[in-house]
C-alpha cells in the first residue's frame, strides 16, 4: 500500500500509524498505543466509534448481510429521513462515495441543461473523479478560469470542460458565468469552502446568477451535510441549490453516498424513461445497500435528537479558542478556520477568505506541527473532525498536545539557529 498511513496525505515515516481498533473518541494502534481521533475516518464518524445505536443497527443488519440491487426497506427509510431533513431534496439517488455523488451530479446537470461545462472553485475539493481533480492545489499564479489538473492520468480534453473561479469573489465568478453561460451546465461549490466561511451575500449572489442563466447550482455537502446542521450548509446559510451531494456521515462509517435535488432534474435518472434522449444513467452495484443504510439511518436518528448540534458547536468552539491561546503563548499567528465540529489551522496573520489567502501561511511549520501532533497521540491529517464522543477533557488534551508540539518545534528551530 504505497505512501503509508493515510489514503491521500503523507505523514513522516517515523510517525506512521496502523490502527487495530477504536472506541468513542479513541484509536488504538497495532502496538496498543492510544490516540485521540481528530480524523474520525476523514469525517464519517461524527458520533465517534462503536456508538451503541449504530452497533445495534449493524448487528441486526448483519443477520442478513445481503446486497439486493433492488429497493429495500432500510434504504427507503434512510432516503425518507434525508429528504425530510435536506431543504432542496425532493428525490434521491444513491451512490457509494462522495466522488460518485459529485460525478453523478455533474452528469445530471449536463443532461438537464444540454450544456457541457462545469464551474468549480479554486482550492475546492469535490472528489477524486477526473472533472473534480482540477485546481485543488494549483500554483497561485494560475489564470482564471483555466483549470490546472491535480493528478497525472487525467485526459487533457477534460480541461476544456472545467472552469475555475475564486471563492468569495462574486464579481469574478459572475463574470465567468456570464461569458460561458451558453456552455455552462453547473456551478458546483462547497458552501463552506474546505473550512472557509462564505462572505455575506456570496452564496446568494451565485444562486441568483445561476437562476438567471439557467445554470444548475450544486452544493457539495459531502463534508457539510449533517455536520454544520441537520439540514447541512443549506440550512446554515439559507441558500437552496438545485442539486446536492452527500457522503461520509450518511453511511455511518460504511460506503454510501447520494445525489438529491429537485424532482424535475432527478427524474432524468428514472430507468423507466431510459429510452428518453434526456435519460441520465446513475447506478452502482452496492447503491443503497442495507448494511450501510442501517448504519446511516442509526447515525441520523442520533443526530436528530435535541441538543446534538449545540454540543458539536461547543466542542469546535472550545478547540478554536484553546488553539488560538496556545499559539499566542508562543507569539505565533494562527487562523482557526471552520465552524461547528470542523476546524483547520493556517499559520498566518492574514485573514483567510479563499484558496490563495490560505496558501500564505507557514506551510513548513504546519507540516512539522501535524507530524508532531500525531507523534504525541492525536490523529489528524490537517483537518480536525470532532465527534459527539469527545469530552471537554479530550479537547483540552488536543490543545495541550498542540502547545507541547509547538514548544518542541520552536526549541529545535532555535537550536539550529544557534548551531549556524
Amino acid at each position: 500500500m504505497p505512501g503509508g498511513s493515510f489514503n491521500s496525505a503523507a505523514l513522516a515515516e517515523e510517525v506512521d500509524v496502523v490502527i487495530a481498533r477504536a472506541n468513542g473518541s479513541k484509536l488504538y494502534d497495532s502496538d496498543g498505543r492510544e490516540y485521540i481521533d481528530c480524523l474520525n475516518g476523514s469525517g464519517p464518524m461524527v458520533l465517534g466509534h462503536a456508538r451503541p445505536e449504530v452497533v445495534e443497527a449493524l448487528r441486526k443488519a448483519v443477520e442478513c448481510p445481503s446486497n439486493f440491487y433492488v429497493l429495500n426497506e432500510t434504504g427507503i427509510a434512510l432516503a425518507e429521513k434525508m429528504v425530510e431533513a435536506i431543504p432542496c431534496a425532493e428525490q434521491l439517488k444513491y451512490g457509494l462515495s462522495g466522488s460518485d455523488a459529485t460525478f453523478f451530479a455533474m452528469r445530471l446537470a449536463r443532461a438537464y441543461t444540454g450544456r457541457t461545462k462545469i464551474l468549480k472553485f479554486e482550492g475546492g475539493f469535490i472528489g477524486v473523479n477526473d472533472y473534480a481533480l482540477m485546481s485543488v492545489t494549483p500554483a497561485t499564479d494560475a489564470v482564471y478560469p483555466t483549470p490546472v489538473p491535480d493528478s497525472a492520468g487525467i485526459p487533457t480534453a477534460l480541461q476544456d470542460q472545467v472552469l475555475i473561479a475564486p471563492y468569495n469573489d462574486l464579481a469574478t465568478t459572475v463574470a465567468i458565468m456570464e461569458k460561458y453561460q451558453s456552455e455552462l451546465a453547473a456551478v458546483i461549490i462547497e458552501a463552506q469552502h474546505r473550512s472557509i466561511e462564505p462572505a455575506p451575500g456570496f452564496l446568494e449572489g451565485v444562486r441568483e446568477a445561476a437562476t438567471r442563466r439557467g445554470i444548475v447550482l450544486i452544493f457539495d455537502e459531502v463534508v457539510t451535510g449533517f455536520r454544520l446542521a441537520f439540514g447541512g450548509a443549506q440550512e446554515r446559510y439559507g441558500v437552496l441549490p438545485d442539486l446536492a451531494t452527500y457522503g461520509k456521515i450518511v453511511g455511518g462509517g460504511l460506503p454510501l453516498s447520494a445525489v438529491v435535488g429537485k424532482a424535475e432534474i432527478m427524474d432524468l435518472t428514472n430507468p423507466r424513461k431510459s429510452s428518453s434522449p434526456g435519460y441520465s444513467y446513475i447506478s452502482s452495484t452496492m447503491s443503497g445497500n442495507p448494511m450501510a443504510a442501517a448504519a446511516g439511518l442509526a447515525t441520523l436518528n442520533v443526530l436528530s435528537q435535541p441538543g446534538t448540534y449545540e454540543r458539536l458547536y461547543e466542542l469546535g468552539d472550545r478547540f478554536r479558542k484553546g488553539t488560538r491561546a496556545a499559539f499566542e503563548r508562543h507569539d505565533l499567528p494562527v487562523q482557526t478556520l471552520g465552524s461547528g465540529p470542523l476546524a483547520q489551522l493556517v499559520i498566518s496573520d492574514k485573514p483567510v477568505t479563499d484558496y490563495r489567502s490560505s496558501t500564505l501561511g507557514d506551510k513548513a511549520l504546519h507540516k512539522k506541527l501535524i507530524d508532531a501532533i500525531v507523534a504525541r497521540g492525536v490523529v489528524t491529517h490537517g483537518k480536525f473532525y470532532f465527534s459527539l464522543a469527545f469530552s471537554d477533557a479530550d479537547i483540552d488534551q488536543v490543545v495541550s498536545v498542540i502547545d507541547d508540539a509547538l514548544t518542541a518545534i520552536l526549541k529545535n528551530r532555535q537550536n539550529l539557529k544557534h548551531r549556524d
